[in-house]
């Protein structure tokens, strides 16, 4: 199925399952890709939603790093149906596995459930891989990321705000600071259900908590902000 990516001239040709949703349009927004970036990778590319999104803030390399053939393959398509191989890459490995030194940026959309025995799991695999950390958890992630990274380097990644306190946590212990913290709201008065975050490794202490993102007015009725997000106001100027 052939579909625009939400607030740009790009498209992306991509089967149900493998869908970008709403995470991926508000990670992408909240990216800020630093003016001397030269490498962005981005960790769990899937069907390449992400680095089509990139494409539009920055002229420095993107590279998708994609575990599963599939979405790897549905990947390099969307890069060749945009005209996009002279910035834009993908490879099939394993993140815990890449060799990556000194990346200036790392964007992340990881799989945000624990697995235990009392796990209820999708019957697809694929989705099941993409959505729980059946192949990658938080802690593996952030290792990779903070391996990868150069000194003074970005990572930016999306997840679930019950899981903050860990991902503080592990982060510390990576040498990632975090820098900028922003939660989602579904509606005003709603409890967050996703927390953006940017970090940088080996960072001078200091965190700003950004006015939360409030999706919602009412029932299918959407914030400006959240109109603003699906239309791309921004990815016109930001480009560097």
């Amino acid at each position: 199925m052939l579909r625009t990516v939400l607030g740009t001239d790009l498209w992306i040709d991509q089967k149900s399952r493998h869908a970008f949703n709403l995470d991926t349009v508000l990670l992408a927004d909240f990216v800020k890709v630093p003016a001397r970036t030269k490498t962005l990778y981005d960790f769990g590319t899937g069907a390449g939603a992400l680095i089509l999104y990139m494409s539009k803030k920055t002229k420095a390399k993107i590279i998708g790093i994609e575990v599963q053939e599939e979405r790897f393959k549905q990947a390099i398509h969307n890069i060749e149906i945009n005209h996009l191989e002279q910035q834009l890459s993908c490879l099939h490995q394993d993140i815990r596995k890449a060799e990556i030194m000194d990346a200036d940026v790392i964007i992340s959309n990881p799989p945000f459930f624990k697995v235990s025995e009392h796990t209820s799991v999708n019957d697809n695999e694929e989705e099941t891989i993409a959505r729980h950390e059946v192949m990658l958890t938080l802690l593996e992630l952030v290792e990779a990321a903070a391996k990868s990274l150069k000194f003074g380097g970005h990572f930016f990644m999306i997840h679930r705000p019950d899981r903050l306190a860990e991902i503080v946590d592990v982060f510390n212990k990576h040498h990632l600071e975090i820098k900028r913290v922003r939660f989602v709201h579904p509606y005003l008065n709603a409890n967050p259900n996703h927390v953006l975050i940017e970090a940088i490794k080996n960072g001078q202490p200091g965190m700003k908590v950004e006015s939360p993102l409030i999706l919602y007015e009412d029932k299918h009725i959407l914030t400006k902000e959240l109109v603003d997000i699906y239309g791309g106001k921004k990815y016109a100027t930001q480009r560097t």
